[in-house]
């Protein structure tokens, strides 16, 4: 690759949501879907306690993505302005031409098309503006509503990552990777 990639804090938006770069003004919404304890079913920390404890959290975000090489976005339901949950793109390898996405939606918008929206905004940005050519993502085994939607949008199994991910109380479990090329 020749040229420089730089993963850009960009507005982007779709039909139902809006991707907006994360920030401490959607503080309340993120801490409002991060108490819920089922989100964390397959996350490797358990959910948040406090306001203190997701804006850390998001601090942490905001932080990363002031680096070109990731960037983190608040997924905004467009009709009620509610922010709904957050999308990633991390782990950038140039020379490869590949990124990691990662994401979190809150329970009361699953399976309701809102991850497959957003998910597909993110890719067109990723292909058609990044110029990447691989999107990497990591999932616990036992996910498959996570599985089943990044298979809905193309993505493929690479892999099962054996003892991959680590529960606070020790326990090891499974993640797949999954991945999708700019070409399929």
């Amino acid at each position: 690759m020749n040229r420089k990639v730089s993963i850009d804090p960009v507005i982007l938006k779709g039909e139902r949501v809006l991707l907006k770069p994360v920030s401490l003004d959607g503080l309340g919404d993120f801490h409002e879907y991060s108490m819920y304890k089922e989100l964390y079913d397959h996350f490797e920390f358990s959910e948040f306690k406090d306001i203190s404890e997701s804006r850390e959290y998001l601090k942490k975000m905001i932080n990363r993505s002031k680096s070109s090489e990731q960037q983190f976005w608040f997924i905004k339901e467009i009709q009620s302005k509610k922010i709904i949950g957050s999308f990633g793109v991390h782990n950038l390898d140039e020379y490869r031409g590949s990124v990691e996405i990662g994401y979190g939606l809150s329970p009361h918008y699953w399976g309701k098309g809102y991850f497959q929206e957003a998910a597909d905004i993110i890719l067109g940005y990723i292909f058609n503006s990044l110029f990447l050519h691989r999107v990497v993502a990591r999932t616990s085994k036992s996910n498959q509503a996570s599985v089943k939607a990044l298979e809905k949008i193309g993505f493929k199994l690479e892999g099962v990552m054996k003892d991959y991910y680590r529960k606070n109380d020790g326990q090891w479990f499974d993640a797949v990777l999954m991945a999708k090329l700019s070409k399929n």
